[in-house]
């Protein structure tokens, strides 16, 4: 689940021309989805929007790790037994996580369910992993132990206890599914929001952009930070609102794949790039890295934007597109 780190500053209620705003919300995969769309048409609009419900149903049978009967429940629970006949959209987006995993050099890493379950497990019980057992989950770890078969369409997890997790890809990726639904239905201006993972279509008639907020880590609603946003995606990533905690001391609940440990260097990321998948994985691998994967991804590709919170809350460095105010 993504932070609800931002804040949608601005949204025009009038309507232009032939074209009306409508929204709607509906909750799915464990977060509220808001949907605002400028549309000919109220029908047109709840069309649109029973598309994307029937459209992250889907996907939650796809991706989701809290059901017995989904696609990746089947992967993980044949793992270094048996290749398991999977839809072209889940390998598609397994392959996509690979490539990923290999440009932000194993910060995201969707074979990090081992670690997740672990963490929970322990944490709940009112203690820490044994540093033993963390290195056994280790084991556990790396998209290297991936094994995809393109022509019978099917996926191996190299070894037992491999577990896949689409928790840092799967809503963006779900946003962006959402938006090509709109689109595919004439809908260009509009935003959607899926539990803080959002992507800004083109924006109100008259305005060069939809104004998103970014709140302080921890304040409630005080805004650092504003962003002008227009065809974009954008995602958050922190340790301030969901975390593990032993002791009176807080760990963040993302975990660092290559070390096994809760990512420590800052308190929250927020991520600008072309699309919300993409943010949605950038805004984990820079929590992972810190400034030092900031500065190295948007070397790579300039169209990228981060902004980085020290773990005091206060210092904020930014990064590519991302203009500090």
């Amino acid at each position: 689940m993504r932070l609800l780190a931002l804040l949608i500053l601005f949204f025009c209620s009038c309507s232009h021309g032939t074209e009306n705003l409508y929204e709607r919300s509906f909750y799915s995969m464990g977060s509220t989805v808001e949907l605002k769309f400028y549309s000919p048409s109220e029908e047109l609009f709840h069309r649109i929007v029973d598309a994307c419900v029937e459209r992250t149903r889907e996907i939650d049978w796809l991706f989701s790790n809290y059901r017995d009967d989904s696609i990746l429940a089947q992967v993980n629970r044949n793992a270094g037994v048996t290749p398991v006949p999977v839809p072209g959209e889940f390998l598609r987006l397994v392959r996509t996580s690979i490539r990923y995993s290999e440009l932000t050099e194993g910060a995201f890493d969707i074979t990090i369910g081992s670690l997740f379950e672990l963490w929970r497990a322990e944490t709940k019980a009112g203690r820490l992993p044994a540093r033993s057992r963390i290195r056994d989950a280790l084991g556990c770890t790396g998209f290297q132990k991936i094994k995809i078969d393109e022509v019978k369409s099917q996926v191996l997890l190299d070894g037992d206890c491999v577990r896949l997790d689409f928790g840092a890809i799967g809503k963006g990726y779900a946003v962006d599914e959402m938006v090509k639904i709109a689109r595919e239905n004439g809908i260009s201006r509009g935003l959607v929001n899926f539990g803080g993972n959002i992507y800004a279509m083109d924006p109100p008639a008259g305005r060069k952009s939809w104004d998103v907020g970014v709140r302080k880590p921890g304040s409630g609603n005080k805004i650092i930070s504003k962003l002008d946003l227009m065809r974009k995606g954008v995602a958050t990533s922190g340790d301030y609102e969901r975390y593990f905690e032993h002791e009176g001391k807080r760990y963040s609940h993302i975990i660092n794949p290559k070390t096994g440990w809760p990512a420590e260097d800052v308190t929250s990321v927020v991520a600008v790039s072309k699309s919300a998948t993409e943010a949605d994985v950038f805004s984990t691998a820079v929590s992972v890295l810190g400034s030092r994967g900031a500065k190295m991804f948007v070397r790579k590709d300039k169209s990228l934007g981060f902004l980085v919170v020290g773990k005091n809350g206060e210092e904020r460095s930014c990064f590519g597109s991302y203009k500090c105010p």
